[in-house]
């Protein structure tokens, strides 16, 4: 090992030896001190190997006694280092480019926006540009969750932002709120916007109508708007009676409840559907201003399936419209494929998933789901129905009808 390595150092030259007695050139190269291993017959010449630093000796010997050395390969650090030394432009340009490759992509080049509709994403991006994510933005000047609690601080339309950083791309997506309406500026209630079993009531202005466990409807009022002054516990029967006059406020909390959603899926136990094999007619006709003309016809078989496709060349002229048009007619193959009860009912799954996805938001939380079979064993088609259980804010701003509460 230590020789293998001593004489990659010094180089290797292997050798292909030409001429009559080649024996001879190894005992002279063996009296001088020349070190060759590897020697072996190749057809009726000599093969063999020296260090770099023999071959001047052994041409010498070679050309002295009539002998011809043909070179068949150089290995070790020598040549290799000559080598780098023809390239050197070559290295130092690849040694550029990957430093220029990497500075790149210690910078934030490309941003794009997901999820907002009311909320701009100009102004979505220059809230991140304030807080140090920008095109151009260098990754070790912003911490990504510093900035999406500071993009969440300035942009109060937003419940969720996440910045994914994917190489040079950063990706930001975000959550609206659903409530409260800031264009809502006069008294007003918050509602609800769906059925739910109340989970959590917090009220920052208003008076609550709901507490944890009341099972509430879509519509109902959640915080109302009309604040009525507190009841005193004793009533001085020589004083006049109190008047209890409510105050109307723009009520603000929020009130998470327990929901459900559902989500149908279905997938038949039996698909048919058709293939094309891969042969196909074709037919030519040339057509006249008068009529048709079948340069080539296709003999189609009446069994076969067959899907057309016409390709035509036409030109005006002052007759009408002339010229060349293909029938091909491609045949195909009528396919039957049979699910098995676990394929079906994973693809019904899976359209189920799918089905409740269009329905819930991203900011969602799931607290339980499962999956009811609503199809028999004997019906041609599977059909779930996919349950979830989630925990989401239920509470909407409806604006108080002043005239109506005041009659």
């Amino acid at each position: 090992m230590a020789n293998k390595f001593f004489d990659g150092l010094g180089g290797v030259i292997t050798l292909l030896i030409r001429g009559k007695n080649q024996e001879r050139i190894i005992n002279l190269a063996l009296s001088r001190g020349i070190y060759i291993w590897d020697i072996k017959w190749v057809g009726e010449n000599l093969h063999l190997r020296i260090r770099s630093s023999a071959f001047q000796a052994l041409q010498s010997i070679a050309d002295e006694n009539g002998f011809v050395l043909e070179i068949q390969s150089k290995k070790g650090l020598p040549f290799f280092k000559s080598k780098m030394r023809r390239r050197m432009g070559f290295l130092g340009g690849a040694a550029i480019f990957v430093l220029a490759v990497y500075l790149m992509s210690l910078f934030v080049w490309f941003i794009d926006v997901s999820g907002n509709k009311a909320v701009d994403s100009q102004k979505i991006m220059q809230s991140a540009m304030r807080n140090g994510l920008y095109r151009g933005a260098a990754k070790w000047h912003f911490r990504s969750n510093e900035v999406e609690k500071a993009m969440l601080r300035e942009l109060p339309r937003l419940t969720y932002v996440q910045c994914d950083v994917q190489g040079v791309k950063v990706h930001i997506q975000v959550v609206e709120k659903v409530w409260p309406d800031e264009e809502i500026s006069g008294p007003c209630h918050i509602i609800a916007v769906r059925d739910g079993v109340v989970e959590d009531v917090l009220v920052l202005e208003g008076q609550a109508k709901v507490k944890v466990g009341q099972v509430v409807g879509r519509g109902d009022i959640l915080i109302s708007g009309l604040v009525y002054p507190p009841v005193p516990e004793a009533i001085d029967e020589n004083s006049p009676p109190p008047v209890y006059e409510p105050t109307l406020v723009r009520a603000r909390g929020t009130v998470k409840a327990r929901t459900w959603y559902e989500g149908y899926g279905e997938c038949a136990r039996k698909t048919e559907y058709k293939v094309f094999t891969g042969k196909h007619l074709q037919e030519l006709y040339f057509k006249t201003p008068w009529k048709d003309i079948c340069l080539k016809k296709a003999q189609r078989h009446k069994n076969l399936l067959y899907a057309l496709e016409k390709k035509q060349i036409m030109i005006n002229t002052p007759w009408g419209i002339g010229g060349f048009y293909i029938n091909q007619w491609r045949e195909q193959e009528h396919k039957v494929h049979r699910y098995s009860e676990a394929q079906a009912m994973q693809i019904a799954r899976e359209k189920g998933i799918n089905n409740l996805r269009q329905k819930i938001r991203a900011d969602i939380k799931i607290s339980d789901s499962h999956m009811e079979v609503l199809s028999s064993p004997s019906d041609s088609m599977v059909r779930i129905k996919m349950n979830i259980e989630s925990i989401e804010d239920i509470s909407r701003v409806q604006p108080i009808n002043e005239a109506l509460n005041s009659n």
